[in-house]
């Protein structure tokens, strides 16, 4: 009988009947089924499932705490709250009137970030000018760093004033400043103003130049610009003077440097002049016409002095008079215009007040009826005291008359003015 031969595939079998090993000795891989693939993949997907869960149940909790109680109260609204945070007001005070002036969200919370910041005896009193826009931080800080708003107040600076009226009633009238000695040094020096401002520098280089007993009072005399002012009660020497120079800088636009060079002018003239029309005329239709009588006598060899008894007053320190006395008229000083042995003869030494727009544009455009040649005119008095009238003259005769009319009316207007002092 013939043996039987051994099967020579043998491996071909596995899958069939799947020995249990391999022609060359091994045992065959298995194919890994799907239940045992979940089993290995199931706790590793469980954890990253939880873990998105927790991601999205924090966030969503940090969003809503976030929103509710740490956010302004408003983004959109920065409208300005004024919060008066009186002395010695604790943490729980200071959140409660915030929370009232709707400026947070929850009081509680404010109170926690505050001192978890340690900065709850940092918080200083005050009156603060807060929004609904602000953060946490933003009212932290502003109330750390004392950013106080201080009481607003309303200035009014009258025309054909000077700058030493300006000092005492910032002192007697509004009680913004203490006393008047940075001020007067300030108005007399120019300070830094001299390196802010050009028209500044050149009227400190034309004073400088001139003899010492020919230069002005005040630098800033003229300059210190007649308007209403909104200050802070706290307000600086520096603050109010820095307002009134860049309202001057702002009135004297380049129309009106222009004609001043045509005029042969440059804007401390300009200014010079206008404060004296400002003091000579009490009605504003009267300042063209005396600015053309003041015209007439710069532009005149027989007529070079002013004659001018403001300049001298403002010299002298003299107020609320219309006579000067005869010594007066013959004192030296830089801005004596009288034609004698005292005075000088053109523009004195500066500004003898601060003129408005109104005196500064009648120093530029004067009546030109007045000064047409052949009939120009030298000369102008002041009338009736009640009424600020003033009568222009061609001729001295004119004038004299007009002067012996009236000198009783000043004499009394005078005395009246002396008894009120």
């Amino acid at each position: 009988m013939a043996k039987k031969l051994e099967n020579p595939y043998a491996d071909r079998n596995i899958g069939l009947d799947s020995p249990e090993f391999l022609s060359n000795g091994k045992k065959p891989k298995k194919k890994p089924s799907v239940k045992s693939t979940w089993s290995k993949l199931r706790p590793l997907l469980t954890f990253v499932i939880s873990l998105v869960i927790v991601l999205l149940l924090v966030f969503g909790v940090f969003h809503y705490v976030k929103e509710h109680y740490f956010d302004p109260v408003d983004v959109n609204d920065s409208a300005v709250v004024e919060v008066k945070i009186p002395k010695s007001s604790s943490l729980s005070t200071i959140a409660d009137i915030l929370y009232e002036n709707n400026l947070i969200r929850n009081k509680q919370v404010f109170k926690l970030y505050v001192d978890f910041s340690d900065m709850a005896s940092k918080l200083k009193a005050g009156t603060y000018e807060l929004s609904r826009d602000m953060s946490f931080d933003d009212i932290i800080y502003t109330l750390q760093e004392g950013n106080v708003a201080a009481d607003v107040i309303d200035v009014q600076f009258i025309e054909g004033r000077t700058a030493e009226e300006y000092g005492q009633k910032l002192v007697d009238n509004y009680g913004i400043l203490k006393n008047t000695v940075h001020y007067t040094e300030l108005i007399t020096t120019g300070g830094d103003f001299v390196n802010e401002f050009t028209f500044l520098a050149e009227a400190k280089a034309k004073n400088d130049a001139k003899p010492a007993d020919q230069r002005r009072k005040y630098l800033l005399e003229g300059y210190l610009f007649p308007d209403k002012y909104q200050y802070y009660t706290d307000a600086s020497e520096e603050d109010i003077i820095r307002k009134q120079l860049e309202q001057f800088d702002k009135i004297f636009t380049d129309e009106y440097w222009a004609r001043a060079q045509e005029l042969n002018m440059d804007i401390d003239d300009v200014v010079t002049l206008a404060s004296i029309i400002e003091r000579e005329a009490s009605n504003v239709e009267d300042f063209p016409k005396v600015s053309a009588v003041f015209h007439n006598r710069l532009n005149s060899e027989e007529y070079g002095y002013l004659d001018s008894d403001a300049t001298q007053a403002y010299a002298l320190g003299i107020k609320n008079r219309y006579n000067l006395t005869g010594e007066e008229k013959n004192t030296p000083t830089a801005y004596n215009t009288f034609w004698n042995n005292a005075g000088y003869p053109g523009l004195p030494a500066g500004p003898i007040s601060n003129p408005g727009e109104a005196a500064i544009k009648a120093a530029l455009y004067p009546d030109e009826e007045m000064m047409q040649e052949g009939e120009e005119y030298y000369y102008f008095v002041a009338t009736d005291p009640e009424t600020g009238e003033i009568k222009y003259s061609q001729t001295l005769e004119e004038h004299d008359a007009a002067v012996l009319e009236w000198q009783d009316e000043w004499a009394k207007a005078d005395a009246k003015a002396a008894g009120e002092q």
